[in-house]
């Protein structure tokens, strides 16, 4: 039985992803809320940090298209675990995502891309928000 996507099938390239990533991570690097977490989190510099990150997320891009399964992490735990993180801060990074996606990337596959990020951004949204919750635990009440 086939699964299920939520995600329409898109064709794109590994080279389109690659420049999707570094002209973003150009970007997030200059963004003035965003820049500073990033800087933090991989380095304060432009350098061979910042391209082994950008080396690691195209790898997780193309493994959440499909086109290879080579992305060995779990972007969940590592979002939780950034204290930096808020989920206030999606919204401004699936911004500047689509942006980006629209202007190296055909209408169709910037579409397609962006509807990707959205329900990632989503997910990791509802886990940054619900990071200091202990399952089974009743709520804080407040």
């Amino acid at each position: 039985m086939p699964s299920a996507t939520p995600i329409q099938k898109f064709e794109i390239t590994a080279d389109e992803i690659d420049a999707l990533v570094a002209l973003f991570y150009e970007r997030i690097r200059a963004h003035p809320m965003l820049g500073p977490i990033f800087a933090r989190a991989i380095a304060p510099e432009d350098g061979p940090e910042w391209r082994a990150h950008e080396a690691r997320i195209a790898a997780f891009w193309r493994n959440a298209i499909g086109i290879d399964r080579s992305y060995d992490g779990n972007p969940m735990q590592v979002h939780r675990a950034n204290r930096d993180i808020h989920p206030g801060m999606f919204s401004p990074w699936l911004d500047l995502f689509h942006a980006t996606a629209s202007e190296v990337l055909s209408p169709e596959k910037a579409a397609g891309i962006g509807a990707l990020a959205e329900k990632i951004g989503q997910s990791l949204r509802y886990g940054v928000t619900m990071r200091d919750d202990v399952r089974g635990a009743p709520p804080v009440l407040r």
